[in-house]
């Protein structure tokens, strides 16, 4: 039997709720196989992106997609991160350039990279007849995916972000993002994992940033997790879930109060302004400490390091039942 844990946490009118299932308990055994884990994706009506990770090296954008933004200055570009979802939020793959002296990312070292097409990491999606995709992952050096977010694009007032993770690193200290979809002002939000080796949001309305520690412990060195947040702006609840099980139970007492001083709602970037989310990455170029020249452009900072696959976008909180078949799928 698996055993799960829920707490509820109010922060001002935001919240942070987890499912948190144990090594060696959540995987499920039995049962028959059913359609690719992609499939699956594919077929949520609120679905926006859909980034499987799986593109070979200097793939083009899907056919009558836009063409993709040259890559900053001093970077190189591997090709098209393409979205599945047929609404050419394409993004590209970013080998940026070298970090500046004194820059200490020891994991990563002095020239970040990607290696794309790397073997698949989640067990779900293997290869059969129907599937959209050929199963593979990314493997994050110190490299990110660049997305253009054109104007008039799907508002994220309410959201879904999940992904599978494989993380490399082995010690504290370190900052790591996921996924940023966050303005220069701080419209938006991210996900990453602190210098604990802690999940964290980041999260802003355009003239606040909250930064919500969920005090969460993220897998380390090698270890499969499937993570996914929510948010319902009707309730004001921003939620968290690692590797959800099916079989889980009412909320307990919080287990830290909340701080007065996280009082900043999330506001969703408007859908009017062009931006440029991120895979792998935080916040955007002009945001950053430059990598190449002094006052040029640069690479976003907080790199992944690891491997991810099956990064999906939905402009709704996905019911957790739904968010815990997508687990079970994937993982089965």
């Amino acid at each position: 039997m698996s055993t799960a844990l829920f707490f509820l946490v109010p922060i001002g009118i935001a919240a942070v709720v987890w499912s948190l299932c144990f090594v060696g308990a959540c995987f499920p055994t039995g049962g028959l196989p059913g359609p690719p884990y992609s499939n699956i994706v594919l077929a949520e009506p609120s679905l926006v992106a859909y980034w499987p990770l799986s593109d070979f090296a200097n793939s083009p954008p899907p056919a009558g997609a836009p063409a993709l933004p040259p890559p900053p200055q001093g970077s190189t570009s591997l090709g098209a991160a393409q979205d599945l979802s047929g609404n050419n939020h394409n993004g590209s793959y970013i080998n940026p350039p070298a970090y500046v002296p004194g820059t200490t990312i020891p994991q990563i070292g002095s020239n970040p990279t990607l290696n794309l097409h790397q073997a698949s990491i989640v067990p779900g999606d293997a290869f059969a007849p129907g599937s959209k995709n050929l199963p593979a992952c990314v493997d994050f050096e110190g490299g990110y995916v660049s997305i253009p977010w054109a104007a008039n694009s799907p508002s994220l007032t309410d959201f879904t972000l999940e992904a599978w993770i494989k993380p490399k690193w082995t010690v504290t200290g370190f900052n790591w993002v996921v996924f940023s979809a966050r303005t220069n002002n701080g419209t938006g939000f991210v996900i990453h994992i602190d210098n604990q080796n802690q999940w964290q949001f980041s999260i802003g309305n355009g003239t606040a940033i909250a930064v919500i520690n969920t005090m969460v412990p993220a897998a380390v060195n090698g270890s499969l997790t499937y993570v996914a947040v929510t948010f319902q702006s009707a309730t004001q609840v921003l939620s968290l879930w690692i590797n959800p099980g099916s079989d889980t139970s009412a909320a307990p007492t919080p287990a830290w109060p909340p701080s007065p001083a996280t009082t900043t709602p999330y506001a969703a970037i408007d859908p009017t302004q062009p931006v440029t989310f991120f895979i792998g990455a935080g916040d955007n170029q002009d945001d950053q400490t430059p990598r190449t020249q002094a006052g040029g452009p640069g690479a976003p900072l907080l790199p992944f390091q690891g491997q991810i696959q099956s990064v999906a976008l939905y402009n709704t909180a996905l019911d957790p039942t739904v968010l815990a078949s997508h687990f079970e799928d994937g993982a089965a």
